[in-house]
């Protein structure tokens, strides 16, 4: 079963359940975008060279060109999960999300999101949701994993 936030209980959420699947296409565009977010936060710090979107620093730079950021991409599994559950489960303060970057996101790959739910338990008296999710580019790699608990209401 594909899991929907419209509807979703404890109840109904059973091991080996499906996240609603997620295809993003990455451009330089969308790099640019969020990479103003960090152009906004340096103020009057002009001097910091992006290697997200400043394409002669980046080519120097670890990934050999630009790339998305890191907050890109979490935002990116976590669009996923608000398709599946409910804002009160995913924004409860006892709901913990993990992210590991595996590969890097170019402008012109289309990413694929993912998932699944691995565990379901009772600890403290919460509620607990366990999902695994993959985001996967157009030639077949992996470029990160990710995992949530979610503490359902």
């Amino acid at each position: 079963m594909v899991i929907q936030a419209k509807g979703v209980t404890w109840d109904s959420i059973r091991i080996g359940d499906q996240l609603p699947t997620h295809t993003k296409l990455e451009t330089q565009e969308t790099i640019n975008a969020y990479s103003a977010f960090r152009r906004a936060a340096l103020g009057p710090r002009r001097e910091w060279k992006d290697l997200h979107t400043d394409e002669e620093f980046a080519r120097k730079g670890i990934f050999g060109g630009t790339v998305n950021m890191g907050v890109a991409t979490a935002d990116y599994f976590f669009q996923v999960l608000e398709q599946a559950f409910p804002y009160d489960a995913l924004f409860n303060p006892h709901s913990r999300y993990t992210f590991k970057a595996v590969a890097p996101i170019r402008a012109g790959d289309t990413v694929t999101i993912t998932g699944k739910v691995v565990d379901k338990r009772q600890e403290e008296g919460r509620k607990l949701v366990v999902c695994e999710l993959t985001g996967v580019n157009q030639r077949g790699q992996v470029v990160y994993v990710a995992t949530a608990t979610i503490h359902m209401p």
